[in-house]
Parts: C-alpha cells; structure tokens; sequence
C-alpha cells in the first residue's frame, strides 16, 4: 500500500456516493425543467430526502393527487447523495425533549424516530432499491486520552424511563473488538442503527416516485412561493399554482424568508478511501458497525461493501447570510482536518490512499432539533434543521409533512414537537461572526482534549457562550 501526501481535493465533481449509484443505474434520463405554467395540488419544493419521502407518504395518502415537486439541481444531488449514511433515531435526544415537552411525549418522539430505522430497510425491499442497507448497530467511541466519556446522564435518564436497552456502554475491550484502534477507549453502542449508501437512497426514491406519478422537475430553481390564497411558485421559466406546498429546502432555509433566522448552514466534509478490505480485517471491523467519535466537531465513519472506509467530520465554516456556495463544496482546509481526524482516529491506516472528497451543508436550529409546522393558513407545511442526522429522520419528516398535508387527524402530525419553533438566531453579521468564533474555539478545545491537555479558560468560555445564550449548540 502506497503512501499518497496529496490530499483529494473537494470541488464541483459530484459526491462518490452520487457518482457511483448513477453508475449503477445507467442510463436514466432527467427529468426536465418546469417551463410555463402548471397547475398541482400539492408542490414540493426540494428533491432531497425530506421532499421526497413527503411526496412518496403523499402517493400512499392522496392516491389521486396530482404531486409535482421542484429539484434545483438533480434529485439526490445536495446533502442527501453526499452524507455518510447513518441511519439512526433520536435516542441521545431524549433527555433534551424531556425537558421540552415531558416524558411520556419525548419517548413517543423517540420511538416514531426509531422506526425509521426497520422502516428504511423494508422499504429498500418492498421497491428492489440496492441502497447497501445492513444494520449493524452505532458506537460512539470515547478517543480523548484523559476526559471522560459523557454520556452517563443520558444513559441514566434513559434507565429512569424503561428504554435503557436503546443505549448501551461498553468497555473499551468490546470497543476494540468491533475496531482494533489503539486511539478507541471505552464507548457506547445504540443497537437500532443501520448504514445505507446514501445516494443510492436518494435515487431509488426519485425512481419509485416517477413510477407512482409524481411529476418531477430537475434544475428547476425556485425564485419565490406565496401562500396567500392558492400556492404561487415562481421559477426561472415558469410558474405553478397549486392548493398546498411542501418546503423541503433544508440548508437552504437559511436564505429563505421566514426561515433565514432559525436555521443555521454549516459545512461537513468527507473523505473516501481506496478498497482496504484486508486491513478492514485486521482491525476487526468487518460488520458494518457505524463509529463516531465524542468531539462536538463530531468525525464519523462507516465502511462499505467493496471494503473502503467513509469518513466524515463537521470541521466545515457557517455560511454568511443564507448563502450556500463554495464554502460548503470547496474547502480544502476542513478537508485537511476531515483527513488529520482520520489518521489521528485510525493512525494505523495513515497510508491508505484516499480517492475522492467532497462537501455538503448540513442544517442547524438554535436547539439541533428539527422544526416541521405549517403557515401560511395550513397551505404551506416545512421541515428543516436535521443538524447532520438526516437520513433517517427525514423519513419521519416526510409522514409528518404529509399527514400536514392530508389534514386527517393522525397522530404523528400531533407528535409534541410538531409545530413548535425553534429560537431566533442572532442578526447579521452577528450569527455569521458568532459561528465561527464558536466554531473555532470548538475545534481548538476539542484539539487540546485530543492531545490531553486542558482547554485554556478563555477556549472553554467561547465554546460554551452559545449554551449561556439558551443555543442547544457549543459544549
């Protein structure tokens, strides 16, 4: 194996994981852009995760419904075909939505979110889509040498609440048999947890969904939608009524009206390494277990069938005032941490050749939860703020959207944290400086608990200011 000192470097190139489910598809042709007028009962807006298993839940409601959704780029094309494909519930949330809306409503969030992970796998069945599923359990390992791990509290609370089977610590000798690295101590394993190749997700649902109906529109972007009266978009070439929508715009709802003050972008980058399936088996990690570790700049891996490892780190910037450009697909230097993370996590495999790396913007409220309602008379239902743990609860974002939608009572539409917002960010040019003032404090402390120093006073003071603030954010 060869030593490679170039790193990969990010940029317009789509993500491995869209690259190589495209490849397998073959040759599927676009769906074209909007042109003109067109008329829908319901619009969906965003052809990532959330937008489309909104229109899929649609077609199992509203058979007869006309749906047609809007896909700026291609669908699968933004953070949905570039994550790392871990498929897991809201668990470690529980504590938090406790606090929030009591016991009894946080464990019914908690196991609605939970089945999405059974949910995706029998879906993957029902429709023939090879989306790579295996579910093999989640370990966030503890890899700083003298801090402590800090889940005991959540675990504790979970106990309390009869659902301690749904985390689980482990010592560091179980740790090491599920990967051989001597920078892993002791951990914590969520049993309901399954890795997908997220791409292949993504364009097994646009598939599905053009079988069922829906009328979809790629490179179709969204200029403005009014919600007063009939649902009015406008595109660049045309435009549509409809009686209800559905914004599905994630990161991007941090530049749209309403929105731009609740959601946060932020960038995640990830690395791919070559076929090491050998080395794979000498570290023991060949059941497709998902790893993280501790860090609020949280790094995750996962491996693949053919034997590579995707690894990922939330070391991208903030974006300034909703704009989502390079900042999010071309940084070389949150690559540079992405792959010092990497050989810091696994130095035994500090030559193995990385192929590809890419970007993506990842979505943040002020509390990391998601914020689904309606507005706009009940005519326009939203989702957004999965804060990087997306692939699976967007599933549950979708029904949601969808009952919002149909307006028959249901019960998931009446899950607590339905329809209640999340706080204001601060204004700019305040939030875009506070975010990376935040950021950079987090990556140096985190840095220092790495090296097994103790944070400096002034580190650890920014770090927390967010949570001062009442922010769900920082350490």
């Amino acid at each position: 194996m060869r030593s490679d000192a170039t790193l990969p470097i990010p940029g317009e190139r789509r993500s491995w994981w869209l690259r190589e489910a495209m490849a397998a598809e073959g040759e599927t042709p676009g769906a074209p852009g909007l042109a003109g007028d067109e008329r829908a009962d319901v619009v969906v807006v965003g052809g990532g995760y959330t937008g489309m298993w909104a229109a899929y839940f649609l077609t199992e409601r509203l058979p007869d419904a006309r749906v047609v959704l809007l896909e700026q780029d291609i669908c699968g094309g933004g953070p949905s075909g570039r994550n790392g494909g871990f498929v897991h519930g809201w668990w470690e949330s529980v504590p938090y939505l406790v606090d929030r809306y009591g016991a009894e409503a946080a464990i019914a969030i908690a196991r609605e979110a939970d089945e999405v992970v059974d949910g995706i796998g029998a879906w993957c069945a029902r429709h023939e889509v090879d989306a790579w599923y295996a579910k093999a359990g989640y370990v966030r390992v503890n890899a700083f040498p003298s801090v402590a791990h800090d889940w005991d509290g959540t675990v504790a609370r979970l106990r309390a609440l009869g659902q301690g089977e749904q985390l689980a610590p482990i010592e560091p000798d179980a740790v090491q048999r599920v990967c051989a690295s001597p920078a892993f101590r002791d951990g914590l394993l969520m049993p309901s947890a399954a890795s997908i190749q997220p791409a292949r997700l993504a364009r097994g649902l646009r598939r599905v969904l053009l079988e069922r109906g829906v009328v979809i529109h790629e490179t179709t972007r969204v200029r403005s939608l009014r919600g007063d009266g009939p649902v009015r978009v406008t595109t660049d070439r045309g435009r549509l009524t409809a009686e209800q929508a559905v914004l599905a715009v994630n990161a991007w709802a941090s530049g749209w009206p309403g929105f731009r003050s609740r959601v946060l972008a932020w960038g995640s980058y990830m690395v791919i390494t070559e076929p090491i399936p050998d080395r794979l088996a000498e570290l023991g990690w060949t059941g497709g277990e998902l790893l993280s570790d501790s860090r609020f700049t949280i790094s995750y891996f996962r491996t693949t069938p053919d034997g590579r490892i995707a690894f990922g780190a939330g070391v991208g910037a903030a974006g300034y005032a909703g704009r989502i450009g390079r900042t999010f697909t071309h940084d070389g230097t949150a690559v540079a941490r992405v792959v010092a993370n990497f050989r810091h996590l696994l130095p035994m495999l500090h030559d193995a050749r990385l192929e590809d790396a890419w970007g993506g913007p990842i979505d943040i409220t002020g509390h990391r939860f998601p914020e689904i309602g309606s507005s706009h008379g009940g005519r326009v239902h939203f989702a957004h703020g999965f804060a990087g743990n997306g692939a699976g609860p967007s599933r549950l974002a979708g029904r949601v959207l969808a009952a919002l939608v149909d307006g028959r009572p249901d019960p998931v539409a009446r899950l607590a944290f339905v329809g209640r917002r999340q706080p204001l960010m601060p204004p700019e040019p305040l939030r875009f400086i506070g975010a990376r003032l935040v950021r950079e404090a987090l990556i140096r402390e985190d840095d220092a608990l790495d090296a097994g120093r103790r944070p400096s006073l002034l580190l650890r003071a920014v770090a927390r200011l967010p949570r001062l603030l009442g922010y769900k954010l920082g350490h």
